[in-house]
Order: C-alpha cells, then structure tokens, then sequence
C-alpha cells in the first residue's frame, strides 16, 4: 500500500498563494481553481483543500498579500505636504493598481462570498482611509476629514476601476495618474475654499 505523501505544510501553502497571484494575472479570478492550483504546485486538489477551507479563502489570502503590499507602497511615501502627500499617495494606488490589474481584479471583482468580511481585511481597508485621512484634516476642512479622505479613496478608485478593465477610453482620453491628479486638486481646491 502506498504511502501518504509528506510535504512541508508552510512552504506548499505559501508556494499555492504565489501560483494563485499568477494565475489571477493570467486568466482572472475565474482562472483561480483548485485543479489549476493543483497542477502548477505540483499536488492534488484534494491536498489544496486540505490547506484551505475553499477556493474563496485562497482567494482571501492573495487579497490579505496585496492589502499588505499596498500598505507598505503607502507607507513608503514620505512627502509631508498635505497637498504634496495626497498627490503622492494618489499616485502610488493607481500605480499598483494598474500595474497589479489581476490583484485588483481579484479584490474588487471576485465573487462576494458572503457579506461578512474578515476583521484583517477590513482593518486593512480602515488603515488605507486613515493614511488618507491624515493630510486631508491637515488641510483643516469644515467637513469630517475621514468622510473626505473617503470620497477621495472612492474617486481615485472609479478611475482606477475603468482603467483596470482597459474601459476608460469609453469615457475620455485622459490618463489614469492626470485624472487622479486632478481628482486630488478638485478636493483640496474645495476644502480651500471652505466647502463641507
């Protein structure tokens, strides 16, 4: 009778989230399946399910990797201008967005499983908002600053979101960083301006 195969949990479970990344860049999340994973780590899919619940918490994973990876790209922005930050932080999420197009597709296009989100993957999201928030109430507006740097989040992310799908030409001309860029201004210029 053949023995079970041995295999470093850790490692095979790390080696299975780096191949998801790749094939979320090749195909999307639809190319995400557990016979796909199967193949490219060299395993079964049965030994996938042993290392994760469901194709969704693989999925969470990649997620829980590239919410990590852009906090650090955040963190790394080291103007301290309140316009100057909010221009630079704009620009590193469309960035790793646009150079990321499948981890952005497998954050924001991935089936919603349920409506519950993991605390991480919401604390990660809460962080992103609070690193906006900073140098927006620095720019001392009348309005809540947190509800601000979230508009802002939001409209870098639609322009973000058209550029991913390459449908942003169906609407101007414009690139992605100009429109930000101004997105950012347009912002600032109303908080200046006194607007709520």
């Amino acid at each position: 009778m053949a023995r079970p195969r041995q295999y470093d949990h850790d490692a095979l479970r790390t080696r299975t989230i780096e191949a998801a990344k790749l094939l979320l860049e090749e195909g999307g999340p639809a190319a995400l399946t557990a016979r796909a994973l199967a193949s490219a780590v060299k395993t079964t899919p049965g030994t996938i399910y042993n290392l994760f619940d469901s194709m969704h918490a693989v999925l969470q994973e990649v997620n829980r990797q590239a919410l990590v990876d852009l906090a650090i790209a955040v963190d790394a922005v080291r103007e301290t201008d309140p316009r100057a930050r909010l221009l630079a932080l704009a620009e590193v999420y469309v960035t790793f967005m646009l150079d990321r197009r499948a981890v952005w597709r497998a954050l924001f296009e991935g089936p919603r499983i349920s409506n519950n989100f993991p605390d991480w993957y919401l604390a990660q999201i809460d962080g992103l908002i609070g690193r906006i928030t900073q140098p927006v109430a620095a720019l001392r507006p009348k309005g809540d600053p947190r509800l601000l740097a979230e508009q802002l989040l939001l409209s870098v992310h639609g322009i973000v979101a058209l550029a991913a799908i390459d449908r942003l030409d169906l609407i101007t001309r414009q690139k992605p960083m100009d429109l930000a860029h101004a997105a950012v201004e347009r912002m600032i210029a109303a908080i200046r301006a006194g607007a709520e």
